[in-house]
């Protein structure tokens, strides 16, 4: 299954690197960052995201948030509390409920060469009593 999803991919790039287009416009690359925020600019819709990288590197991401971007805070749940198969609860929040300190997973995409967040979560890590 990987490999057909590979083979289409790579099919598609191909196609598209023979008609003349970018590989940015064969697929949306979506990116993911995690890590602790950093500062929030509510006036420019700017959340700074600092990453723990690879080699214990650190790296900056400054992602622009659109009005329309998902931001939700997922808290696991107790084995009891669970229906189905998600071991979280999300609950819709607003880029005001982002705060300095917050550890979030950040999904995003490169648009006119600045990263734009698609969806943020919130991870939850305080202990229910």
């Amino acid at each position: 299954m990987v490999g057909d999803l590979f083979r289409r991919g790579s099919a598609t790039l191909a196609l598209s690197l023979a008609l003349g287009l970018p590989a940015a416009e064969a697929a949306d690359r979506v990116l993911r960052y995690s890590g602790k925020v950093e500062r929030v600019d509510l006036d420019e819709g700017v959340v700074v995201v600092d990453e723990m990288a690879a080699r214990g590197l650190r790296r900056r991401h400054a992602l622009h948030v659109s009005p329309e971007t998902p931001i939700v805070t997922a808290e696991r749940l107790r084995p009891w509390e669970m229906r189905g198969s998600s071991a979280f609860e999300e609950i819709a929040v607003s880029l005001l409920d982002v705060l300095t300190g917050d550890f979030v997973v950040v999904d995003s995409t490169e648009e006119d060469g600045r990263l734009v967040a698609l969806r943020i979560t919130i991870v939850d890590n305080r202990r229910r009593q």
